[in-house]
């Protein structure tokens, strides 16, 4: 197969794909409402003579056929957060109190770069498929609704990519197993008795027995989890009463659990019960609990990752491509496309900055998007062709 110059082809299309990227930064829009951005993308594609359909409510897919039955899959994520932009940037959010502080500006971009460039070639030796994927950041996200609507069928593998922030422009990394943890949300409540403060052996305090809920929940992780499997039990929210010298009726705990192994959301499932029992009995108060298992873990399968590597190392240099950092305990709803079909999904350096993915002040090198585009091309060629 002949060599081709993605290189120079991302740098032909540089500035169409910052263009691209600061209208969807100046145009934010949160979960499962991106309607102007999937218009945008629609027309772009339009222009770019790419066929596609409307998928998810707001997704879209897109696909250039070629010759054979190889499809292989770039994905993207579509929306952006609630989050009230500071970055001073010219062409900073016009929506207040909507950001897109995580980068699938870039990601959209990018993606968009690749079919651009794709689209352009004659007799492709296989298919390539664009997943334009909206909900990312949200609950219940869109990967789901995308896999039912026929996002991954007859696809052999699929890419997936975040820029990131704790890498230099040009760097990237790829695992090869667990990338990023489960996410499971948990809410509990706990009824007491109320009464007044100053009598508290007249009430059944579910403050007092809450504190001792969270502190005893700890002990899961430390005395009852493999230490070489990680496990984070957090509580994130506390709900209760109305006033400082009033004991409430009832304590309302909300949390999450972050895992690589099934096995752990199980164990801490039912060691929480277990403990909410025990609550019953020694503090006197009743409890209901409801345990949601929202986004599995996202898992890089070992051989396609592997191919990545070596297609990343021969196109930007054995240093350039990092295989060493740790999986985090963040998630992505990737893993749902990850646990159908062999996937791969790759961060790329954005530039180190104080200011990391979720902050009111994120931003990107934009530098990383021609980068991204020359990589992301290179790597759907090479496992296309393969």
């Amino acid at each position: 197969m002949a060599e081709i110059d993605f290189k120079k082809l991302a740098a032909s299309i540089e500035k169409d794909v910052i263009g691209w990227r600061r209208h969807f930064h100046q145009y934010p829009e949160l979960s499962n409402k991106e309607f102007q951005t999937s218009r945008f993308i629609q027309k772009l594609l339009e222009k770019m003579g790419i066929s596609y359909r409307e998928v998810a409510g707001t997704g879209v897919i897109a696909e250039i056929s070629g010759n054979g039955n190889k499809v292989i899959g770039l994905r993207c994520d579509m929306d952006a957060l609630p989050v009230t932009e500071q970055t001073g940037l010219k062409f900073s959010s016009k929506y207040p109190g909507i950001m897109h502080a995580c980068g699938h500006d870039a990601h959209m971009a990018i993606v968009l770069g690749v079919a651009k460039i794709f689209s352009s070639m004659k007799k492709l030796p296989f298919s390539v498929r664009f997943l334009f994927q909206p909900a990312e950041e949200s609950i219940p996200c869109g990967a789901p609704r995308m896999i039912k609507e026929g996002a991954i069928d007859q696809m052999k593998h699929l890419i997936g990519f975040h820029v990131w922030a704790g890498l230099n422009t040009g760097e990237f990394s790829v695992n090869k197993g667990p990338v990023m943890a489960s996410a499971d949300r948990f809410t509990i409540v706990i009824k007491g008795k109320g009464g007044h403060g100053s009598s508290p052996h007249k009430a059944i305090d579910p403050i007092v027995a809450s504190a001792y809920f969270i502190i005893q929940l700890q002990a899961i992780v430390s005395r009852q989890s493999d230490p070489q499997s990680p496990l984070v039990v957090s509580v994130g929210k506390i709900t209760a009463g109305d006033a400082f010298n009033i004991i409430p009726d009832q304590v309302e705990l909300l949390g999450t659990v972050r895992t690589y192994d099934q096995k752990q959301n199980t164990m801490v499932e039912k060691s929480m019960k277990k403990m909410l029992k025990g609550l019953e009995k020694g503090f006197g108060v009743k409890t209901e609990i409801r345990y949601e298992g929202f986004v599995p873990a996202t898992y890089n399968n070992p051989e396609l990752s592997e191919r990545v590597i070596e297609i990343l190392r021969n196109r930007f240099g054995n240093q350039s491509v990092k295989t060493d950092e740790k999986p985090t305990m963040g998630s992505e709803d990737f893993s749902f496309y990850s646990q159908k079909i062999p996937s791969c999904y790759i961060n790329v350096g954005c530039g180190k900055s104080q200011f990391f993915h979720h902050s009111s002040k994120f931003n990107i090198d934009e530098h990383c998007l021609a980068i991204g585009v020359e990589a992301m091309a290179t790597i759907v060629w090479n496992i296309g062709c393969k």
